[in-house]
This record gives C-alpha cells, structure tokens and sequence, in this order.
C-alpha cells in the first residue's frame, strides 16, 4: 500500500485477524518476522486515518490491543524471526518514530537482556551469601513442619492422579489414602483449614455428604472471612474434577460479592476447562475491568493474554 492508499476498515479487520493469528502462532512464522510488522505499521496508518475522522474504533482496537501485549510477551521470539539486522534497517530508512514501539522491539529487548545479567548476578550474589543459611533452615524445620508439608504433597499428587485413574480398586485406595493424610494432617496442626476443606471435599465426591458437612464446619470457622472458605471449597471442588460443585459454590460467592476477582477468575477457568468459550470470554473480560478497578497490575496482563487465546477459538460470526 502507498502513502496515497488507505485501508478500508473492512480490510482493517482482515488485517487485525491476520495479525492476531500470526501472532498467536509466532512460533510458526520462521522468516515471516518483518512482514507481522509491517502489516502492524499498515494497520496503524489506517487506523490513525479513521481516528482523524471521528470513527467508533473500539472494538477493532480492544482486539488489537490484546494481541500487541501477546506480542510483547514474545519478544525473545519475534526479535529472533525478524533479525536484529532488519530492525535497523527498516528503522533507518522509514525515519520511523517510537509511537510505533513495534520497530523497537529489538532495542526494548537488549535492554532487558542486559537487566536480567544484572538481576542473575545479583540474585547469584545473594544466593552464595544466603545459601548456608537456607539449608540449615530447611534441615531444622520442625519434624511436625515438615510431616505436614510432606503430606499436603502427597495429597496433591494423589488429587491430580484421580483426574486419570480408570481403574476403581486403584481410584478407591487413592481416596482412602488421601482421606487418611488429611486426617494424619489435621492431627499435626487443627487450626489450619486446609486438611479440613481437602477432606470434605473428598468425602462429597464419594457421597458421604453427612460426613463431609461436618468436616466443613470444622473448617468454616477457622476462617475470618467466609468468602476465603467457599473459594479455598471451590478451588479444591474444582481440583478433584467436580465442576457443578466448584461452579455453584461460585456463584454463592458472586451472589453476595459480585466484585470478587478471585470468584470470578476461578469461574472463568472452570468453563474454559469445559470449553465453554462465550462463558469463559465473558468471565475473564469481567476479571480485567475488576483487575483494572482494583489495580490489580499483575493481572491485566495475563487477562488480555488468556482472552486473546481464547478469541482465536471463537467462530468467526462471534468475533
């Protein structure tokens, strides 16, 4: 396209949907690295037209946005498809500005480079000051310490062994072993909850719900805030593979607390586990507008990554 063309916002949309699957599939696209950014300048050059002239972009940008952020997470890899070589060269002979921060991705990536040397030898330094102290540490944690630890381990392997067993001898002794540490556990230490929630949510599988309920109030009282036990619930329901527990014991939790992240964030992996898309899309979009409300930094970005994802498994007419 030359300086006289402009897109139309049909072609605008083609372009973006190229974009975001070749990004998605960055790995796939050996040789093809100059070209993603230069279909990333055209799409820029269009948009900046439609801006000038009072269209409703919002959509096209949200899509863009959220696999311009997947492709700064590649930036190892899309520095490598492209050439530290090309970079230069486009950037010298386009006089390109940094507003278009895609043609600086090589510069952006050596500094990190040179922040990571700086951040492994600093953490190795400390690693060689701390290393003494960190072992003798470990060595004298109380036997009762680390009883409990060794057994939360075991209890965890032995849940996610239980997504897989077919067998129902073997699936059985899983259930009993895991019903027998819970317990070795809860002796060690009564006033941790977890054990407690692990075990009721073992005996619910099996349908020995009498005993699971007391369990949980044993369990629910040793929290503060009843929000934290239905989620700690929840995420155990959901770890032993029982999805319509896990989802209405959510959806108690979103009833009284609509603007709970972690509810929420759980929800949405529960249905994208199922391969519910729509409800999966829905729940994460909700989790990034509370994220952005709450500051919660960390995870916007991980929400635009996941919703991105899962874009790409949308049918077209939903996109």
């Amino acid at each position: 396209m030359n300086d006289t063309q402009v897109l139309s916002l049909d072609d605008i949309r083609k372009f973006i949907e190229t974009y975001a699957k070749k990004v998605a599939n960055l790995k796939d696209q050996k040789g093809q690295g100059l070209g993603i950014l230069r279909m990333r300048s055209e799409i820029e050059k269009g948009l900046t037209f439609y801006r000038s002239k009072g269209a409703y972009l919002e959509p096209e940008e949200t899509r863009l946005s959220n696999f311009d952020a997947l492709l700064q997470k590649q930036i190892r890899l899309i520095v490598k498809i492209t050439g530290k070589k090309a970079f230069i060269q486009e950037r010298t002979s386009s006089n390109l500005s940094q507003d278009q921060w895609w043609w600086w991705l090589d510069i952006k990536y050596q500094h990190k480079q040179i922040k990571a040397v700086k951040k492994n030898i600093f953490i190795f330094t400390v690693f060689l000051g701390s290393l003494f102290f960190i072992y003798f540490f470990f060595l004298r944690l109380p036997p009762n310490e680390r009883l409990y630890l060794d057994l939360n381990t075991s209890m965890e392997r032995k849940i996610d062994q239980t997504w897989i067993e077919s067998d129902q001898v073997k699936l059985s002794s899983l259930i009993d072993t895991i019903l027998q540490e819970s317990e070795k556990a809860i002796s060690l230490f009564p006033e941790r909850p977890t054990p407690y929630i692990i075990k009721g949510a073992v005996l619910e599988r099996v349908k020995r719900d009498s005993e699971a309920q007391m369990i949980f109030d044993r369990a629910r009282v040793l929290y503060e805030n009843p929000e934290d036990f239905l989620l700690d619930q929840a995420i155990w329901f959901f770890r032993l593979n029982m999805m319509d527990r896990a989802t209405h014991t959510l959806t108690t939790i979103l009833n009284q607390n609509p603007n709970s992240i972690g509810a929420m964030n759980l929800l949405g992996t529960i249905y994208e586990a199922e391969n519910n898309v729509i409800e999966a899309l829905k729940a994460y979009n909700r989790v990034l507008e509370l994220a952005e409300v709450q500051n919660q930094l960390t995870l916007i970005p991980v929400m635009k990554i996941k919703i991105a994802m899962l874009q790409l498994k949308l049918p077209m007419n939903f996109q």
